[in-house]
């Protein structure tokens, strides 16, 4: 466990010095919300069809349909 540990901050520590910082920490502060305890949220954060969506957007993401944060940002005019 304490190796997974490692590995997964050493990534994290290279994406928040890269391009994708700021995304990485909204979707650290997604996961951190949901994973904090409140009566109104299921036990699992989860459902199956998200779980599902979120492996379909990674595996696209290695097949590189993607945009960035930025050009999604100025497409929707954000």
């Amino acid at each position: 466990m304490e190796a997974a540990i490692d590995d997964l901050m050493d990534k994290i520590k290279a994406i928040a010095q890269g391009p994708n910082a700021e995304l990485l920490r909204k979707l650290v502060d997604v996961l951190y919300e949901q994973a904090a305890p409140r009566e109104e949220y299921d036990e699992e954060p989860f459902s199956a069809e998200d779980l599902a969506a979120i492996q379909e957007g990674e595996e696209a993401f290695k097949r590189g349909e993607f945009i960035s944060l930025e050009e999604y940002v100025e497409e929707r005019g954000l």
